[in-house]
Protein backbone atom coordinates (compact mmCIF):
# COMPACT_ATOMS: atom_id res chain seq x y z
CA UNK A 1 0.00 0.00 0.00
CA UNK A 2 1.33 3.41 -0.97
CA UNK A 3 1.19 6.35 1.42
CA UNK A 4 0.17 9.70 0.02
CA UNK A 5 2.26 12.47 1.47
CA UNK A 6 1.35 16.13 1.62
CA UNK A 7 -1.11 18.39 3.32
CA UNK A 8 -4.75 17.68 3.81
CA UNK A 9 -6.89 19.93 1.64
CA UNK A 10 -8.28 23.06 3.25
CA UNK A 11 -12.04 23.65 3.07
CA UNK A 12 -14.29 26.69 3.30
CA UNK A 13 -17.77 26.69 4.77
CA UNK A 14 -20.67 26.97 2.32
CA UNK A 15 -23.67 29.15 3.19
CA UNK A 16 -26.88 29.44 1.15
CA UNK A 17 -28.84 32.67 0.83
CA UNK A 18 -32.57 32.00 1.47
CA UNK A 19 -33.44 32.51 -2.21
CA UNK A 20 -30.73 30.10 -3.36
CA UNK A 21 -31.90 27.48 -0.89
CA UNK A 22 -35.47 27.70 -2.29
CA UNK A 23 -34.16 27.52 -5.85
CA UNK A 24 -32.09 24.42 -5.00
CA UNK A 25 -34.98 22.63 -3.29
CA UNK A 26 -37.30 23.27 -6.26
CA UNK A 27 -34.98 21.47 -8.72
CA UNK A 28 -35.34 17.88 -9.92
CA UNK A 29 -33.46 15.37 -7.78
CA UNK A 30 -31.00 14.48 -10.57
CA UNK A 31 -30.08 18.15 -11.09
CA UNK A 32 -29.78 18.64 -7.31
CA UNK A 33 -27.21 15.84 -7.17
CA UNK A 34 -25.08 17.39 -9.96
CA UNK A 35 -25.25 20.86 -8.45
CA UNK A 36 -24.47 19.60 -4.95
CA UNK A 37 -21.34 17.85 -6.24
CA UNK A 38 -20.23 21.06 -7.99
CA UNK A 39 -20.85 23.18 -4.90
CA UNK A 40 -18.84 20.77 -2.74
CA UNK A 41 -15.87 21.26 -5.09
CA UNK A 42 -16.15 25.01 -4.44
CA UNK A 43 -15.37 24.39 -0.75
CA UNK A 44 -11.85 23.12 -1.54
CA UNK A 45 -9.11 25.76 -1.41
CA UNK A 46 -8.53 26.80 -4.18
CA UNK A 47 -12.08 26.28 -5.59
CA UNK A 48 -12.43 23.81 -8.45
CA UNK A 49 -14.73 23.84 -11.45
CA UNK A 50 -15.66 26.09 -14.36
CA UNK A 51 -15.55 29.37 -12.41
CA UNK A 52 -15.53 32.93 -13.77
CA UNK A 53 -15.62 36.32 -12.07
CA UNK A 54 -18.73 38.26 -13.09
CA UNK A 55 -18.25 41.75 -14.48
CA UNK A 56 -20.19 44.65 -12.93
CA UNK A 57 -21.25 42.53 -9.96
CA UNK A 58 -19.42 43.29 -6.75
CA UNK A 59 -17.29 40.27 -5.90
CA UNK A 60 -19.60 37.71 -7.47
CA UNK A 61 -18.51 34.62 -9.37
CA UNK A 62 -20.35 31.96 -11.31
CA UNK A 63 -19.91 28.21 -11.42
CA UNK A 64 -21.15 26.53 -14.61
CA UNK A 65 -22.69 23.09 -14.32
CA UNK A 66 -24.22 22.15 -17.67
CA UNK A 67 -27.04 24.60 -18.38
CA UNK A 68 -27.13 25.77 -14.76
CA UNK A 69 -25.28 28.67 -13.17
CA UNK A 70 -24.44 28.96 -9.49
CA UNK A 71 -23.81 32.59 -8.55
CA UNK A 72 -21.70 32.96 -5.41
CA UNK A 73 -19.50 35.29 -3.37
CA UNK A 74 -16.07 34.15 -2.26
CA UNK A 75 -15.06 35.45 1.18
CA UNK A 76 -14.09 33.61 4.36
CA UNK A 77 -17.11 31.47 3.54
CA UNK A 78 -18.69 30.73 0.19
CA UNK A 79 -22.12 32.34 -0.02
CA UNK A 80 -24.36 30.81 -2.68
CA UNK A 81 -26.49 33.70 -3.94
CA UNK A 82 -28.53 32.07 -6.73
CA UNK A 83 -28.97 28.84 -8.69
CA UNK A 84 -30.47 29.59 -12.09
CA UNK A 85 -30.73 28.23 -15.63
CA UNK A 86 -28.26 29.84 -18.04
CA UNK A 87 -30.83 32.12 -19.70
CA UNK A 88 -31.95 33.73 -16.43
CA UNK A 89 -28.61 33.93 -14.60
CA UNK A 90 -27.29 37.12 -16.16
CA UNK A 91 -30.42 39.30 -16.32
Amino acid sequence: MRKVSGKKPEYRQIVFAPTAKKQFLNLDKSIQIRIKAGIQRLAIVPPQGDISKLKNRNGQYRLRIGDWRIIFRLKDVIEIVAILPRGQAYK
